[in-house]
């Protein structure tokens, strides 16, 4: 009688641990498949059209840009800050397009 019930009960924790087995096998493969699977994002600058920017940017939106424009050299994305130094150049304040014009001289 002992003998029965031990077996049964190992056999209740032989079943549970290999659904639970399966169940982790399962989302480690979901997990990295979906991971394989993205396709890398491609990032746009924030220029002038975006419309929401200054829920962002707080009040000066020029600062922002060059702040955008300074992480953009640091990735070597250098098409994308020269966009964005051109802009400032154009409408930001005068230590702003110094700046700008500064960084655009680097590239």
């Amino acid at each position: 009688m002992i003998t029965l019930l031990i077996k049964s009960y190992l056999t209740l924790l032989l079943c549970i641990s290999l659904g639970s087995l399966f169940i982790l096998i399962t989302g480690f493969y979901l997990i990295f498949r979906s991971s394989i699977l993205k396709k890398p994002v491609k990032i746009q600058p924030m220029l002038q059209q975006e419309t929401d920017i200054t829920a962002i940017a707080g009040d000066d939106i020029m600062a922002t840009q060059l702040d955008l424009a300074r992480a953009y050299i640091e990735t070597d994305q250098n098409d994308l800050a020269k966009k964005i130094l051109e802009y400032v150049a154009e409408q930001g304040k005068t230590a702003q397009q110094n700046e700008a014009r500064e960084l655009l001289s680097l590239l």
